[in-house]
């Protein structure tokens, strides 16, 4: 396996793993023209840092994509690509209109007074289920967490189901994250914010 820095180009493939890693997800609901419009848009912000694993023919089998700055990262991500966004928008309003509103909902999803966002944050990481296993996901994140330190970052923090979720709990507890609180999103998802030192 390689592993290098995601093109803007390749957004598509993002969106296509996302769709196979994550058949069930909210995300995934939204269809894949919003997960292309949604990673190009990571991948052409100066804030963002993506990592993919590829095979020997450089073949995209999996990503870790996010953030050097978490607070108001989506907030600047949707200004800065509005009209995309907005095209989206209006397909998801005539396909799932009940998405729109959970989307609204949890757009400012982080939900505890202490959290002052200031930290990097792993946004998205998938891979290939036939390549699960494999320790690909584990490479992403410590090659995602090593451009962190590269950019200046000092903590990283991601969000993960509550329920029905302690195989991957217990993967990103192995990689040294811990629960820095729970959440609720819209309409009633309980969720954990983990966080890890990266100095």
């Amino acid at each position: 396996m390689k592993y290098r820095a995601i093109k803007i180009s390749e957004s598509n493939e993002i969106a296509s793993i996302h769709l196979k890693s994550f058949k069930d997800f909210f995300l995934s609901s939204l269809g894949e023209g919003f997960l292309n419009t949604y990673y190009k848009s990571c991948l052409k912000s100066k804030e963002s840092i993506a990592i993919c694993a590829t095979d020997a023919n450089d073949n995209l089998i999996g990503f870790s994509i996010g953030c050097m700055y978490s607070k108001g990262f989506h907030k600047r991500l949707i200004k800065q690509n509005l009209l995309a966004f907005m095209l989206q928008g209006v397909i998801i309003l005539c396909s799932n209109p009940k998405a729109i509103i959970r989307l609204g909902n949890n757009l400012g999803k982080n939900s505890d007074e202490k959290d002052d966002g200031n930290y990097a944050e792993l946004l998205s990481i998938g891979v290939l289920p036939n390549y699960n296993g494999q320790g690909i996901g584990k490479e992403l994140i410590k090659k995602f967490e090593e451009e962190a330190v590269n950019k200046g970052c000092s903590e990283l923090a991601l969000t993960t189901d509550f329920n029905e979720n302690k195989k991957v709990l217990e993967f990103y507890k192995s990689t040294g994250y811990q629960v820095y609180y729970e959440f609720v999103t819209y309409p009633n998802r309980k969720m954990y914010k983990l966080k890890k030192n990266l100095k």
